[in-house]
């Protein structure tokens, strides 16, 4: 559900092609939330069914024919409310990747410590990206009110991904000494 409210935020920005929106969700917030481009497709069908979106066709010449969707009152609305009637929930931890962490009892020294090698090399990429990302779009010291989430939650997902990166490092060398000094392999 909480899809919807993402897309409706995006477009209170302005009108967009389900392929904007898909790129936007992607610059935006794949850091703290994931959804395939069939997932945003098929939630702006529903949307629009529910009078929340509207879409505009324009016709391309040997392209297929585009949807330019615009928030509704009724979703600006519905929208608003979701916003103002939150309820701070406790912190969600769903994590696979620590789900395989927690049983590297189970593999070679040197497993273990591969898959947290290319673990911190896949952070390091995400955080670059978001780096680029910030100083592209010159986000530091003064922004537009419009852009505030999107540089907050930018910077969480920058700090998450250097706390990964640092527990990365730790962990690798945690290993090497532990196991080398118990004599104990997998």
């Amino acid at each position: 559900m909480a899809l919807r409210y993402a897309l409706l935020g995006l477009l209170t920005k302005k009108p967009s092609t389900g392929y904007e929106l898909t790129q936007q969700f992607r610059e935006t917030m794949i850091h703290f939330w994931s959804a395939h481009h069939t997932q945003i497709y098929r939630e702006l069908g529903k949307m629009e069914k529910e009078k929340l979106v509207s879409f505009e066709i324009v016709p391309q010449l040997d392209l297929p024919d585009k949807k330019i969707y615009s928030i509704e009152d009724k979703g600006y609305r519905l929208l608003i409310e979701w916003l103002a009637h939150h309820t701070v929930d406790p912190p969600k931890m769903k994590n696979e990747q620590l789900m395989r962490v927690s049983l590297f009892h189970l593999i070679p020294k040197e497993e273990a410590i591969q898959f947290l090698k290319e673990s911190k090399e896949h952070h390091q990429m995400v955080l670059d990206h978001m780096n680029s990302w910030k100083e592209e779009n010159a986000v530091d010291h003064r922004i537009e009110k419009d852009r505030l989430g999107e540089y907050l939650t930018l910077e969480y997902g920058r700090r998450q991904m250097k706390t990964w990166i640092e527990w990365c490092d730790w962990a690798i060398e945690f290993i090497d000494v532990i196991i080398e000094d118990s004599g104990e392999e997998g």
